[in-house]
């Protein structure tokens, strides 16, 4: 099979020309949109430069003998950028001296056909350097997928090690003491412990659903189903769904409409995981007898949740932490050493993201948090 027949329709190849002779251009253009390939010319090399930044080509054939600027300086340049130093440069040449195609070599060439050529040479290995690069970048993508793939199993082992066995051993902790010595406990006790119990078999089951959204979102096996999405509603049934876990620590939750139609467009069910996943945040790092305010306000273009609370909050070196994305999971006690595997804001992340929305913080040390994102409102049919 030849190389043409081997990429053909895999994607649409740009192969950019670099000669100062009109003519030349021209029947190279011809020869190559006769097999399928996108070409844009460069008429000197200083233009060549300029035109690469705007649309990156992946394959070059230049002309070594040009006025201004030579083919060999323009490849030097080009094999000194990290955004051009990985597109394969053909030269062109009358000059046949071996020197010079050593010296071609040299400055980063991966090929060199003379002048006059011959066209089922110059296709053939045209297409061969271009299958070559095109494996190059599936490897490297694949390689890339394969270390993000391996941090998902890390941090999947990690919190399921750690968090989750941490969970489950209070419940059996909890249900073997009641089996096998509740006759000695009093009422009081057998429902403090009944309560530690639930706590951690609801913790459990919260953590477990962001360890399967999450890893499903981090393999790309995830469906995003936008639909009009009625914002405040969701926001309700999350503080009715997270009014128990409130009242332990006597927290008021208020909720504040700022509009009339709060219709977002999005995945209702990545909507629902990034309001549990804030307002469980907001009760973790509360202190008690506090306040967490949310509003959800109606824009032209977006619909905003935010969700402040009296808690902890962060300074800037931690919110920074928090925000980069080269950073692993982390998180820390709440203000009743409630424990967390950090999750939860990353889920926020992705989903928001996933659906197109924005997503930010504020924070003070010592008065509280505001976490809050916004997505686009539903079209008007």
């Amino acid at each position: 099979m030849k190389a043409n027949e081997r990429i053909e329709g895999i994607k649409e190849f740009k192969v950019l020309i670099v000669d100062d002779v009109p003519e030349n251009i021209q029947v190279l253009a011809h020869l190559l949109n006769e097999k399928g390939l996108k070409v844009s010319y460069a008429d000197s090399g200083i233009k060549a430069l300029k035109a690469i930044k705007n649309n990156l080509p992946d394959l070059i054939l230049l002309d070594v003998s040009m006025p201004g600027m030579d083919g060999f300086e323009v490849c030097e340049k080009l094999k000194e950028d990290d955004l051009t130093a990985d597109i394969p440069v053909i030269f062109l040449t009358a000059k046949v001296d071996q020197q010079d195609v050593i010296n071609g070599l040299e400055k980063g060439a991966v090929d060199y056909v003379t002048k006059p050529f011959n066209a089922k040479e110059l296709i053939k290995r045209v297409f061969t350097h271009l299958e070559l690069k095109y494996t190059r970048d599936l490897i490297r993508r694949q390689n890339v997928e394969l270390i993000k793939l391996n941090e998902v199993k890390n941090q999947l082992f990690s919190v399921i090690s750690h968090d989750m066995k941490n969970l489950f051993n209070n419940i059996l902790f909890g249900t073997e003491s009641l089996e096998k010595e509740i006759e000695h406990f009093s009422k009081k006790d057998i429902v403090q412990m009944a309560g530690v119990v639930n706590d951690s078999a609801k913790r459990a089951y919260d953590l477990l659903q962001n360890l399967l959204d999450w890893s499903r979102s981090q393999m790309d096996n995830i469906n995003i189903k936008p639909i009009g999405v009625e914002m405040l509603m969701l926001v309700n049934q999350s503080v009715i769904l997270f009014r128990p876990s409130a009242q332990k620590k006597k927290l008021i939750i208020e909720v504040f409409p700022d509009g009339n139609d709060f219709c977002a467009f999005a995945d209702i069910d990545m909507v629902r995981a990034i309001i549990r996943n804030l307002l469980s945040n907001a009760i973790k790092y509360s202190f008690p007898e506090g306040q967490i305010d949310i509003s959800v306000k109606e824009f032209s273009d977006a619909i905003k949740v935010s969700i402040k609370d009296q808690g902890v909050g962060m300074d800037n070196e931690q919110l920074n932490l928090l925000l980069d994305e080269n950073q692993p999971a982390r998180t820390s006690p709440g203000t009743q050493n409630e424990k967390g595997s950090g999750l939860g804001l990353v889920l926020i992340k992705d989903f928001v993201a996933k659906n197109k929305g924005t997503f930010g913080i504020e924070s003070e040390k010592g008065k509280g948090s505001t976490f809050w994102f916004s997505l686009p409102r539903q079209k008007e049919k």
